[in-house]
């Protein structure tokens, strides 16, 4: 961390907290609320005091070194969300990963997996949903997706959640492995008496996204108070299919950006429709673009207004391949980018929770919690495209005379391009359902006796989880059966038959080839031979933990308690991937795909760990020594996998006076590799890449570095003129992978002044440098990096495969490694106050105002993926994802009966990569935009609740910019980043709740 960037940071806190010591102490006139003003249920301020510590140490109120945020029951009632993710992902410090509406075909951007719809998860700080550990009453709960450590926030019972508890900074030394960003702890209600259910219905402006949800929870106890039984249940259907041509945002297409008149800077064309996605063939010839009739004749295209956009120079043009290149608006034959993407997933989901408590003495209980969890949903993933890769050749019966007249009478010897979709072939898609079923028991209680005049807990438990994910494809088509199907020659009675069965080569034969005519509607035939759908593919995740811990006071000092918690933890991780029969070689159902190749896999790891806490009063009542508290944790750990690790954390709290604490921590948080990162089998699938040696890379790309013309020189020939290629990309696991390691800063001040009840502010700046960080690489990134480099002698050209004759690409191997480092920073800000407005003078009746603000300021967000290459630092501040600015403010009222409140999301302007800058680009970001969300609620009879809410009240839409309005739509660089814009529009819901 820079001395500069720390003592600005510090500069900052400082102004921060005089400004709002100087607020609260213009509010010195405001009296207390006794006791019988405070309201319950919806009445009552979305702050109430509870134990929250970021620690096993049991501390009363908000006395954590570690910067902590809490969501209670009531927030996440009046939010409206459907799922309590929907709003705890809109905290600042998080950033949107895996939810209905990036699922579809989005990623963790660290993972190699593409995204599994309708899961949802959360990434704090951005550093991905592995490094973020999501516990349920301060335990483990098992993983959501197999092989991953991410839990599906969607199968934690809702209706029965007390409070979130989000904790930053690293907490690996607390809690374990997976806490390197932080902590999001879920606790549920406990001992819970009467009927609580909720009927809610939803959906968008448009009429298109209907959802239905009903849970219902019952509590009673029994024995003479002595047991507890609480069951929870709930059912939640989202019917919407939304598709990118259903939203004005996408329907237009994507904005790109041009050069006018081939001068800088470019600037932003809205409504683009490339020539690629054509539901009928195009091809390029004598620098001219045609289209194809159904009937095979040849045509000029039906552009948009603009007319044909190109920045392509006429030698480009003459190529006859760069079809990819040529663009127009709206108002002509061509499809946009996202038209047949899905914006967001239908799911169904149906979750239950059964609790059992006893209490035998007062200092030991028995607890049971069982879990069962469905969610059903499905990806779609568009049409089938050609992009210009596969070619026809001289001698192909569908190359007509009429094709070959245009093209000046000459012959394709390299081949003749084209592009298309193939709407005839429908949608690929993908079912999901996963399942999971989770038992916890254990006991726990106090320890009176253990040492005199000093409290101490206890609590142990064992839980096994299992969560089953089955996958199954539809409308597949084989890329090998295809370019079978497109080589086609004159059969000896006239008609096309395929090349492979017509050489002299009877071993390639394949009797059930049709040949396929791209330029006129696919025949039946041709769709049967090139189709198939998927057999299901079942993987299952099995985790086993045992942990117990005790705490407590070990002796008094002037100053107070000296506290310590010590325990030990066991967990065994298991998981068995599956494979799909008609993608497994080794199966008489195999489909050859060139390349799409999955085999079964069984991992398992294990971790036996142990861990201390320790909190020392040292000063206490004197002046400018309010208090003064030192606080340590360590942990190590010994993996089956990783080897022997060690989490510390230390932190102090001054409080000079008590109405103003400061606080700080440093820790090392570690996080071993998971499961699908070390075992995960080798699984080839075809991707379109791009050389970056190729005609239009290598001139255009910006950023490109000064050695890449020389790289490229010595291995391709020039003028490559392939802009796409199918290649090759080859996943898998690596064993050899060895434990991340971060180290973690925090400093902060918290405000409570006496005369402010109810009142509280803090600012705390955070510092997080992570190193060997696991992380996969894009295959893009890994073929443009490799000839980046100052050499070809570097870590990516180990992973990219080239003809040794040709050097052409052929195939790229994506595997886990321990990248060089990740570092982030910044400052986040809250303030919380509720006040009873009698106090104010405003009537004994005048109701109570609570106003919550969490705003996070970016300061760097640095990736390094090459530790021998200083240029390879990226900072992503302020690209899509990661505003420098982001903020959540609510206001909520309540009065009797009635409780309404306002909610405003803000995100300031980010741009979509960071070679876009205001010297080259116009406008080079977007604009900042703030979404403001309402709801109401009124007790109708003492037992009947009637609420309703927007969200997007105002209904706005993406900004017209590149990339900013993906949404779940796209899988491509920017995919995970989607999330950050409401690609939906205005919702509206209702809920109608029944109490007793």
């Amino acid at each position: 961390m820079k001395l500069s960037s720390l003592r600005g940071s510090l500069t900052y806190c400082s102004v921060l907290a005089l400004s709002m010591a100087a607020f609260t102490a213009a509010g010195a006139f405001a009296q207390e609320t006794s006791d019988k003003d405070k309201a319950s249920d919806d009445k009552a301020s979305d702050t109430t005091e509870v134990v929250v510590t970021g620690s096993r140490i049991r501390h009363k109120g908000a006395a954590s070194a570690t910067p902590t945020t809490v969501i209670n029951a009531e927030a996440i009632r009046k939010s409206g969300a459907r799922q309590v993710a929907d709003l705890v992902n809109q905290m600042p410090a998080l950033v949107i990963s895996q939810s209905d509406q990036t699922s579809n075909a989005n990623r963790d951007k660290d993972s190699m997996d593409q995204g599994h719809p309708g899961l949802n998860a959360l990434d704090l700080r951005g550093l991905g949903t592995k490094r973020t550990l999501v516990l349920v009453n301060g335990r483990r709960h098992v993983p959501g997706a197999p092989g991953t450590s991410a839990v599906d926030i969607s199968t934690i019972p809702g209706g029965l959640i007390e409070r979130v508890e989000i904790i930053t900074g690293g907490a690996s030394a607390q809690y374990g492995a997976d806490a390197v960003a932080g902590v999001a702890n879920f606790i549920l209600k406990k001992n819970y008496q009467g009927l609580d259910a909720n009927i809610r219905y939803g959906n968008s402006t448009y009429g298109d996204m209907p959802s239905y949800d009903a849970d219902i929870l019952w509590g009673k106890n029994f024995a003479g108070g002595k047991a507890n039984i609480t069951l929870f249940g709930t059912y939640g259907q989202s019917n919407g299919v939304v598709a990118g041509q259903d939203r004005p945002s996408t329907s237009r297409g994507n904005p790109w950006w041009a050069r006018p008149n081939s001068s800088v800077p470019y600037t932003v064309l809205d409504d683009q429709h490339s020539l690629q996605y054509s539901p009928r063939a195009v091809v390029l010839l004598g620098s001219k673009p045609y289209v194809f009739n159904d009937d095979g004749t040849m045509r000029d295209p039906i552009l948009g207004t603009a007319g044909l956009i190109s920045t392509l120079t006429p030698a480009q043009m003459a190529l006859n391949s760069s079809v990819a290149q040529l663009v127009t608006n709206s108002g002509g034959e061509f499809d946009g980018r996202y038209d047949n993407w899905l914006l967001s997933v239908p799911s169904d989901r149906f979750i239950t929770h059964g609790t059992f408590g006893y209490q035998f003495n007062e200092n030991m209980r028995y607890f049971l919690e069982l879990d069962y969890a469905t969610n059903k949903s499905h990806g779609e993933y568009g049409l089938w495209w050609e992009g210009g890769t596969n070619k026809l050749w001289d001698g192909n019966p569908f190359i007509t005379p009429e094709i070959i007249a245009a093209n000046g009478g000459q012959g394709f010897p390299d081949g003749l391009s084209f592009v298309r979709n193939f709407p005839e072939f429908g949608k690929s898609r993908s079912n999901y359902r996963r399942e999971l079923k989770q038992v916890v028991t254990g006991f726990e209680g106090e320890l009176p006796a253990l040492f005199r005049e000093h409290d101490w807990a206890w609590s142990t438990y064992i839980s096994y989880g299992k969560t089953e994910e089955t996958v199954q494809d539809f409308n597949n088509t084989s890329n090998e059966r295809y370019m079978r199907a497109l080589d086609a020659v004159t059969g000896p009675g006239g008609t096309p038959i395929c090349w492979v069965n017509s050489d002299a080569d009877t071993s390639n034969d394949d009797p059930a080839c049709v040949p396929l005519n791209p330029f006129k509607p696919a025949t039946q035939d041709v769709i049967n031979y090139l189709q198939f759908d998927s057999s299901p593919m079942t993987t299952s995740l099995e985790q086993y933990v045992w942990s117990g811990y005790m705490t407590g006071g070990l002796f008094t000092l002037p100053a107070g308690e000296v506290q310590v918690a010590l325990g030990a933890e066991y967990r065994r991780e298991a998981n068995n991937i599956g494979a799909r029969d008609e993608y497994n070689p080794d199966s008489p159902n195999y489909v050859p795909d060139y390349g799409v190749v999955e085999t079964p896999l069984k991992g398992e790891f294990d971790v036996k760990e142990v861990f201390a806490e320790l909190s020392v009063p040292i000063l206490k009542d004197l002046p400018f020594a309010y208090r003064l508290t030192a606080d340590a944790a360590v942990r190590t750990a010994d993996y089956s996998t990783a080897g022997k690790t060690t989490a510390e954390k230390y932190g102090l709290q001054w409080a000079p006076i008590r109405d103003v604490r400061f606080r700080t921590t440093y820790g090392k948080a570690v996080r071993a590799p998971n499961i699908s990162e070390v075992f995960t089998a080798s699984s080839i699938s075809g991707q379109w890449l791009s050389d970056p040696c190729n005609y239009w890379n290598l001139p255009n790309r910006a950023d490109k570095t000064q050695y890449t013309a020389a790289n490229c020189a010595a291995v391709m020939p020039a003028n490559k003129n392939d802009y796409w290629l199918w290649l090759d990309v080859n996943k898998k696991g690596n064993p050899d992978l060895k434990v991340e390691t971060a180290k973690t800063l925090t400093l902060g001040v918290v405000l409570q002044p006496r005369f402010m009840k109810n009142f509280s502010a803090t600012v705390d700046y955070y510092d997080i440098d992570m190193s060997n960080v696991i992380s996969s690489v894009e295959p893009q990134t890994i073929i443009n990096k490799c000839m980046d480099a100052p050499t070809l002698d570097n870590n990516y050209c180990d992973l990219v495969v080239r003809d040794p004759v040709t050097n052409n690409l052929v195939s790229v191997i994506k595997q886990n490694i321990n990248l060089a480092r990740r570092k982030t920073s910044g400052i986040d800000t809250e303030i919380d106050y509720s006040v009873n407005l009698a106090s104010w003078g405003w009537g004994s009746n005048a109701g109570t105002l609570s106003i919550n603000s969490i705003w996070t300021r970016l300061f760097e967000n640095k990736y390094t993926p090459d530790p021998d290459n200083p240029d390879s630092v990226t900072d992503t501040v302020g690209i899509f994802g990661f505003p420098k600015l982001k903020g959540r403010t609510s206001f909520n009222y309540s009065r009797d009966k009635l409780s309404f409140g306002w909610t405003s999301r803000f995100y300031s302007g980010m741009r979509q990569t960071v070679t876009i800058t205001p010297e080259s680009y116009a406008p080079y970001k977007t604009k900042p935009i703030a979404y403001d969300d309402l709801y109401v609620s009124y007790w109708v009879k003492p037992n009947m609740n009637l609420s309703a809410g927007l969200s997007n009240a105002l209904n706005k839409q993406p900004p017209r910019y590149p990339g900013a309005e993906a949404g779940g739509a796209y899988f491509g660089d920017e995919g995970w980043q989607a999330g950050v814009y409401d690609v939906i529009g205005r919702t509206g819901w209702i809920n109608l709740r029944f109490t007793r």
